[in-house]
């Protein structure tokens, strides 16, 4: 249900810096200066203003504000026209409870006052007109206070272990980014981190690590590296990293993009809309796209749309116009997933992109009751990538389920340099699945190891039944994937801490091999496939450590945030001596402001 009439005009006010910001924005992806121009003066049908000496918005948040056109009206009866006016978001609407907490109009087009809603249509018709400039809010930028309601779906850090009590450490892929790209953004901006929000192996998995490229027609290589552990003086590292192979670009695709226009979103939609041109500026003549927004109510925007016409990818965004209300996501997926089957082919991508804080609380609200969902909906071939936006309320746990779920990946996004690495860069990777279900298994030899544990992968650790059943649902790989694992570990031989009365296990024999891994996955077109691999005792000892090094102050920084209980001696100090080491070995690489290493150093500031 539209909350304006044709009475009033949706803008948001903008800093001239970020206008031009924006406008850069969609110049790099190649849209023509008119193409940009509509992009950069409207969105989702609310209209930009560029008013000089606006504050500049670093969390590139806009509330949606109101002012009323000029009409002739001679109904207008004078008793309301100071109550309306103060519509416009500002001091006195907030303090008289006409915003919510997080700025936009009251929810299903009511107008509040203590003792009654009005219909916004009847309190139009009640206000005397006044020139726009009586409705204008002034164009301050307002510091509001942070109500968070971030849910998160934390599971306790994975414990050390001897060989002889747990034979197999057992994980699945992860190639989400989400984790690492809210730190970012919380870091960058000076904010509190919530550690609850922290997951180490996706700050690792971020980084683009230089991998020995898939030999033959293997669908991924496997590398190994070592090096001393900084945290714990007797440990060391060893990191297992994964390389998805190149796929082919010209792949069609097939893409349902569903829009989460409810009134949580009210000030992510600049966001949001810069996000959706950026996967639209590589679509290419013969792929299909759908465009659903939904809110308490589903909206087909385009259906099966041919691509081909950059000018008509630029109307489909901008036929967006809606805000408000409760958010029926359920009923939007169904049609997503709708469309897409009626054009599915097995080798193309046919994916589900979902733009959304996660707030579902109408239809399929619970977790568990989204896994299932999305669960079933994979075996269909059909995937799905979460694109996350939002301060406090995003609701990470509800995301990262339905990703994990659904064979597909989550990403966080808070400014363009997010959009621009995570869904123009990075995208094909996040497109093109090339092994599917990709289940991990270390065996570490007990006669050269005494105790070892995985960091990271707290919410991804798997049974030995679940490795080996072949319908147990996992994460892939993409297109040039990176996947790593470090496992921390100590020297020496195992002794089994547990006894058991039944069973007696004695230290492995002291060959060459120190680790056997082992990798269950499926093809793209479902083919049960298992990859081995022996580490040997030199191999260990003489690899190299560039990558290791990487990975280990990656980790590092993701202990001190998570507050981990395994951090041993490490401090802010020590990570600011590993970064400074890395930057001896790279002093070239990434000097953009959303890289690994500039978000160390403003950490460590």
């Amino acid at each position: 249900m539209p909350i304006l009439t044709n009475r009033r005009k949706k803008y948001y006010q903008m800093n001239e810096k970020q206008f031009e910001e924006i406008r850069t924005f969609y110049k790099t992806l190649g849209y023509s200066d008119e193409q940009t121009e509509q992009l950069c003066k409207s969105c989702f049908g609310a209209d930009i203003d560029v008013v000089p000496g606006i504050e500049y918005s670093d969390s590139w948040r806009f509330n949606l504000r109101y002012r009323r056109d000029p009409v002739d009206d001679d109904r207008a009866p004078g008793g309301l026209k100071g109550f309306f006016q103060n519509l416009a978001p500002g001091k006195n609407a907030k303090a008289s409870g006409l915003r919510k907490a997080r700025g936009g109009m009251p929810a299903d087009g009511m107008m509040m006052s203590a003792a009654r809603c009005v219909p916004m249509e009847d309190a139009c018709a009640m206000v005397e007109p006044e020139p726009i400039e009586a409705c204008m809010p002034a164009p301050l930028m307002e510091e509001e206070p942070e109500f968070n309601t971030v849910e998160t779906n934390s599971k306790p850090e994975n414990e050390i272990h001897s060989p002889l009590d747990k034979a197999q450490l057992i994980f699945s892929a992860n190639v989400n980014t989400a984790s690492w790209t809210y730190l970012r953004s919380r870091i960058n901006r000076g904010r509190s981190i919530d550690s609850d929000l922290v997951r180490v192996e996706e700050i690792v998995n971020s980084y683009s690590y230089k991998l020995d490229a898939p030999k033959d027609d293997s669908l991924f290589s496997v590398s190994t590296e070592h090096c001393k552990c900084p945290w714990q003086s007797d440990s060391e590292l060893m990191f297992l990293g994964f390389k998805g192979m190149k796929a082919d670009k010209n792949i069609r695709r097939n893409l349902a993009m569903l829009v989460d226009v409810s009134g949580s979103m009210d000030d992510e939609w600049v966001l949001v809309q810069m996000s959706m041109a950026s996967i639209m500026a590589q679509l290419r003549e013969g792929d299909i796209l759908s465009i659903i927004a939904y809110s308490d109510d589903t909206r087909t925007v385009v259906k099966k749309l041919h691509c081909g016409s950059r000018d008509e990818l630029v109307k489909a965004i901008l036929k967006i116009d809606g805000i408000g209300g409760c958010t029926n996501g359920s009923k939007g997926l169904e049609d997503a997933y709708t469309y897409l089957s009626d054009n599915f082919r097995e080798e193309d991508i046919n994916r589900v992109f979902i733009f959304t804080d996660g707030d579902f609380n109408f239809g399929i609200t619970s977790e568990g009751g989204l896994e299932k969902y999305i669960y079933k909906k994979r075996e269909t071939g059909i995937y799905l990538s979460i694109v996350g936006y939002g301060e406090n309320n995003f609701k990470d746990n509800k995301m990262e389920a339905l990703a994990r779920n659904g064979n597909g990946n989550y990403t966080f996004v808070s400014s363009p340099g997010d959009i621009l690495d995570c869904l123009s860069d990075k995208l094909l990777s996040s497109m093109v699945t090339i092994a599917k279900d990709v289940k991990i298994s270390v065996e570490l030899n007990p006669a050269y190891v005494s105790e070892y544990r995985l960091i990271g992968y707290n919410a991804r650790m798997l049974t030995r039944q679940e490795f080996h059943d072949t319908e147990k649902a996992v994460d892939g790989i993409g297109s040039e994937h990176n996947v790593v694992a470090l496992v921390e570990f100590k020297r020496g031989k195992a002794e089994q801490k547990y006894q058991s009365r039944y069973v007696k296990v004695s230290s492995g024999e002291a060959n060459d091999e120190f680790a056997f891994i082992e990798v269950h996955y499926k093809s793209p077109d479902g083919e049960n496939l298992v990859m081995t691999r022996s580490i040997t005792v030199d191999e260990l000892n003489s690899s190299p450590e560039d990558n290791a090094d990487t990975a280990a102050m990656l980790a590092a920084f993701g202990l001190l945030l998570s507050k981990s209980k395994y951090s041993g001696s490490l401090t802010k100090d020590m990570l600011k001596e590993l970064l400074e080491s890395e930057l001896k070995k790279h002093p070239d690489t990434e000097p953009l402001p959303y890289s690994h290493y500039a978000v160390i150093q403003k950490y460590l500031s």
